[in-house]
């Protein structure tokens, strides 16, 4: 059409008449005067849309009228002939929305997780809108037809530059079925600018699901790891075994127990063993049903002299079937191995390996797979490196535990405690060392078959039962004041610890002016919680208005368990803090953001009682986002590639559902980890001052990161507790880290932090691998 003084508008329509979203975005105007532009439809179920436009002069007379009608078939096909043999255009044309900013509203998303208890799918994403204008969300399906979505949910609006322009942008939440139909988010403007659309189709469910959500679930995924499996084969297949033949270390002794093992079974696995390029080894299998003619032929047929066949009168189970092959054992390690599955070839070696460069290691074990009946590796356990309390929730270490003969030997296995006489072994193990070693790697393929333990295990209610009683023992052992208690879910447990005594918790709450905030805090803090014995520290900071002094001292008159100080320094979130903290009369010292919400009774108790323990120094809570979203379930320490790679301490978990447990159910079980969040923290006031407190060259970002770090290197705990559960309206009270001075002081103290702790930039974080090693979000949250 023709340029000229006019408006043209743009409407569409299904072939139901259904009015759709459209978006229209100048392309160019020729040197005839020519104006062409882009017209955007969502990629809806309906066969057929219609496009119509409308030019209309400056006092709304109709100048013209165009109406086409285009068939979805048409239109793919159009679009794979334009990619295919005119690219470059079909790729200016698909990407013009990124420069195209006048009057026009887009959507963006950030995060696609799934919510599988619930059967939705969470979208979280941008709106990003001209200044002055507001933008109410709706969603329709693909029919067109309006969706009820009660959890639909916009932020509040910041001013941002985007292009030279002034935009304002607000975040949002929205959650739709996860049914495999297509849905379509629409955001409407306020001030009559053009609505903006996000597509939930298929192929956009799918792409966003692999590229948007928790890099735990992605690196685990179905295409990302088949990736690797392939890479891994191809990089095995390269191998010359010659150069590991006169390879020196330590002898395994590979203990297997037999049952009416399946031969192709016994076959694969003896070949795994056999296979390994590491040579100091020896095999011992262990028959236990002798009657088994079959079985026993394969046994005979065996020729390689480090196999040992020892023959059992029967079956006594396997605990005392396996301990005839730990007394037999000649190896300076005993290797438990099960008889239907297979050793990467070079499982030995690095076991080997980490040995030769530190003799004291005790124990080894590595990461995991499952080899499907269609001999497929799938559904790979990348495991945390030795992690105390999550094993006390689940034995997660299960293969391929290689440990010191003498420990084996002294310990051995016991029958009381079958089908989880492993998880008993280790808690019994590790009350004599925690010189474990983990070795990042699959190493181990847990067989998926009718007769595996990897398909029957969660039919076992002995083996659960088992487990809790093996736990508890091993908590009475340890004189800890706790219970083991089953869950929902098989071979899964919780302890709850109790608090010793009754000592006084001091909780630091900074506040700036925001007095409903501060209110909507405090009074959650005094209304829900159980444990009584807390004071709280309000550290006023730089507050201007006078109803947060009014509010000051209605606090205080109300509850005689509030006291307020005053900070006159420059804002400073760690001299803040400790300036507090030399007015605190408590054994522990509780960080807590004012922008924080209790919404359970226990989450103190459930800190202290952990936070007691002598080999502890720092707890952190479960933070959701009033969404019902996870904002913080742990810190992740991610790797850099390259020297010339950024990266940054990142949330776990961060926008899963809050009752999602996360990757191998992470995000809902006690464990120690790298760091936690300030928002809600707890140390023992002794290691706060053994530590100086917070650090204060960190005057906003990371202070948090590096105290945990610190506590670290005291060979104390950093743990996380998901039974401490509080919402965070994070980012109330201060202004954005993404620009202008915060995003210089955030990049200074990002460098700082590098500094101090290169070896978390440089190897990873210890207790999430591979996720930290992989990148993270296209924007992880800043940590604060």
């Amino acid at each position: 059409m023709h340029d000229q003084a006019s408006e043209v508008r743009f409407l569409s329509h299904s072939e139901e008449g259904v009015e759709l979203p459209i978006e229209a975005y100048h392309m160019e105007t020729n040197s005839r005067g020519v104006y062409r532009c882009v017209v955007v439809v969502p990629l809806l179920d309906t066969r057929r849309v219609s496009v119509e436009m409308r030019q209309l002069d400056m006092g709304g007379s109709e100048l013209c009228r165009a109406h086409k009608v285009f068939s979805r078939f048409a239109i793919k096909w159009a679009s794979r002939f334009n990619y295919k043999f005119a690219n470059d255009r079909a790729f200016s044309m698909r990407d013009i929305d990124l420069s195209t900013y006048a009057g026009q509203i887009h959507l963006t998303p950030k995060a696609l997780t799934s919510a599988p208890q619930k059967g939705e799918l969470i979208l979280k994403g941008q709106i990003c809108l001209p200044s002055e204008d507001f933008a109410s969300l709706r969603v329709i399906d693909g029919n067109g037809m309006a969706v009820d979505c009660p959890s639909l949910r916009v932020g509040n609006p910041a001013d941002v530059t985007v292009m030279g322009g002034l935009r304002r942008e607000m975040p949002f939440t929205v959650r739709v079925p996860d049914d495999g139909k297509t849905y379509c988010v629409v955001a409407d403007s306020q001030k009559g600018n053009r609505s903006g659309f996000l597509c939930l189709d298929p192929a956009a469910r799918a792409h966003y699901l692999a590229t948007l959500s928790p890099s735990m679930y992605r690196c685990a995924g179905g295409p990302e790891y088949k990736s690797r499996t392939i890479a891994r084969g191809r990089f095995l297949s390269g191998i010359n075994r010659e150069e590991f033949v006169d390879l020196v270390g330590p002898k395994f002794s590979v203990i297997v127990p037999l049952y009416r093992t399946p031969v192709n079974f016994l076959t694969d696995m003896v070949g795994s063993v056999i296979d390994q390029v590491y040579q100091n080894w020896e095999l011992i299998l262990l028959n236990a049903s002798p009657e088994d003619a079959t079985l026993q032929d394969a046994l005979t047929r065996i020729t390689d002299d480090r196999v040992r066949v020892i023959e059992l009168e029967g079956n006594n189970g396997i605990s005392d079937n396996s301990n005839v092959g730990i007394e037999a054992a000649s190896g300076d390690y005993v290797v438990f191995f099960d008889h239907d599955d297979l050793l990467d070839p070079l499982a030995l070696y690095y076991y080997a390996e980490a040995i030769n460069e530190d003799g004291s290691i005790d124990a080894l074990y590595c990461d995991e797979d499952f080899l499907n009946e269609e001999g497929e590796f799938v559904a790979p356990h990348f495991k945390s490196d030795f992690n105390l309390d999550l094993l006390r929730c689940h034995n997660y270490i299960t293969h391929l535990l290689a440990v010191r003969a003498a420990f084996a030997k002294e310990l051995m296995l016991r029958s009381a405690f079958d089908g989880a006489q492993d998880y008993d072994f280790l808690l019994r193990l590790v009350e004599r060392t925690t010189n474990i070693v983990h070795i990042p790697d699959v190493l181990y393929h847990w067989r998926i078959s009718d007769t595996s333990t990897a398909k029957s295990a969660g039919n076992k209610g002995y083996a659960d039962d088992a487990g809790r009683r093996a736990l508890q023992e091993h908590l009475d052992r340890c004189g800890i004041a706790a219970t083991a208690e089953l869950t929902d879910n098989a071979c899964f447990y919780h302890v709850t610890y109790e608090v010793v005594g009754d000592p006084l918790v001091s909780i630091l709450i900074p506040n700036k002016d925001s007095v409903k905030v501060l209110k909507r805090c405090i009074d959650s803090v005094e209304d829900l919680t159980s444990y009584r014995n807390f004071e709280i520290i309000i550290i006023e900071n730089n507050s201007v208005e006078e109803e947060t002094f009014t509010y000051y001292e209605q606090a205080v008159a109300q509850y005689d368990n509030i006291r307020v100080v005053t900070w006159h320094g420059e804002f400073n979130y760690s001299a803040i803090n400790n300036f507090g903290a030399r007015d605190a009369k408590g054994d522990f010292i509780l960080l807590l953001n004012n922008d924080v919400e209790v919404i359970e009774p226990k989450w103190l108790e459930s800190m202290l009682a952990i936070c007691q323990r002598p080999e502890v120094g720092v707890v952190g809570a479960k933070l959701l986002y009033p969404d019902d979203t996870v904002q913080h379930a742990g810190v992740i320490m991610v790797k850099c590639q390259s020297i010339a790679e950024e990266a940054s301490p990142g949330h776990a978990f961060w926008n899963l559902d809050r009752d999602d447990p996360g990757y191998m159910r992470r995000a809902s079980l006690v464990q120690d980890l790298s760091a936690v969040t300030g928002a809600c923290l707890m140390t023992k006031s002794s290691v706060f001052d053994e530590l100086g407190g917070l650090n204060e060259e960190f005057v906003v970002a990371f202070n948090d990161v590096d105290y945990c770090l610190r506590v670290r290197e005291l060979d104390k705990l950093v743990v996380y507790t998901p039974d401490a559960l509080l919402y965070h309206h994070e980012s109330f009270s201060r202004g954005s880290d993404a620009v202008g001075k915060n995003m210089m002081r955030f990049i200074g103290e990002q460098g700082k932090l590098r500094s101090a702790w290169s070896k978390y930039y440089a190897c990873g974080d210890p207790y999430h691998r591979p996720a930290a090693t992989m990148g993270y979000y296209p924007e992880v949250p800043l940590l604060k």
